[in-house]
């Protein structure tokens, strides 16, 4: 274990570390100066273009607030060439599959056995994150979804990815546990080009709209429709004023950051305020054990 410690950043500092077990997913780790949180981990997810510096450049200050860890995956495109959804099919490396086993390292290697993430993820990076809640929602603490190209509907009739009927290349959707992670989606209110990143076909665009911005509102709506049935806490959606599909515009220029911030500190603050009427206060009862 000390030989694995020694791959680790040193606290302020980011390092690119790829873990024996994991050969096939190099991870960039960010260490705060102070760490406060070792419960919780940020993960942030590149888009289809896997600019993993862009990742790190806007989420540091957020660990910074925040004080725990900032992981950002480096899902290459000769290993994970789909990893929007999840694999590129049966027998195929699996993203999902491979980020687990970093949790489950990292949960060894820190002994916390309670900790989760804080995950998210923009446009490729958005579509990953909510599919990985979909299958692994006992790893998810909370998820902020920035401008997704589309998105698995809740909709066990349609085939995965565009719903989510059962496939042979992946594991059940857990779409009850799903729901009740704190989810806040963000989109450009000028997020409204059909340009060639954005996935279209006729299926599509009648079920989830015709760009990015109508994709957001309806798959938000059904999220919400849901989530309202069981009286669980109901998705946030925020149009971003003035922003089309640019990463890091949205993040300062947009207020993306900001509102990311702020929504995972609240979504922390809940979490430890309703704990605390079902549990005799014990810190670590706040957690659930989860597996990998």
């Amino acid at each position: 274990m000390s030989m694995i410690n020694e791959l680790l950043p040193p606290p302020g500092e980011i390092k690119r570390v790829i873990f024996p077990a994991i050969s096939g997913l190099p991870l960039w780790l960010y260490q705060p100066r102070k760490v406060r949180n070792m419960k919780r981990v940020l993960v942030a997810v590149h888009g289809i273009s896997r600019d993993v510096k862009e990742q790190l450049d806007s989420y540091r200050p957020l660990a910074d607030e925040i004080g725990c860890w900032l992981v950002v995956p480096e899902f290459s495109s000769k290993h994970f060439p789909r990893y929007q959804q999840l694999c590129a099919g049966s027998c195929q490396p699996r993203a999902d599959i491979a980020l687990n086993s970093f949790l489950a390292l990292w949960r060894c290697i820190h002994n916390q056995p309670y900790m989760k993430i804080l995950l998210a993820g923009y446009s490729g990076g958005a579509q990953f994150a909510h599919r990985y809640a979909l299958h692994h929602p006992q790893q998810v603490a909370a998820m902020a979804l920035g401008s997704a190209g589309w998105y698995s509907f809740p909709d066990d009739k349609v085939k995965y990815p565009r719903g989510i009927a059962r496939t042979i290349a992946l594991d059940r959707v857990r779409l009850d546990e799903m729901l009740k992670i704190p989810m806040l989606v963000t989109v450009g209110d000028q997020d409204n080009l059909r340009d060639s990143s954005l996935r279209t076909s006729v299926n599509l665009d009648q079920q989830q709209g015709d760009n990015r911005i109508q994709r957001a509102i309806r798959w938000v709506e059904a999220i919400r429709g849901l989530q309202l049935e069981k009286s669980y806490r109901p998705a946030q959606l925020t149009i971003l004023t003035g922003q089309g599909h640019n990463f890091y515009n949205n993040m300062q220029d947009g207020g993306m950051a900001e509102l990311v911030l702020q929504f995972l500190l609240q979504s922390e603050r809940d979490v430890n305020n309703e704990d605390k009427n079902f549990t005799d206060g014990s810190s670590d009862s706040r957690y659930i054990r989860v597996s990998g």
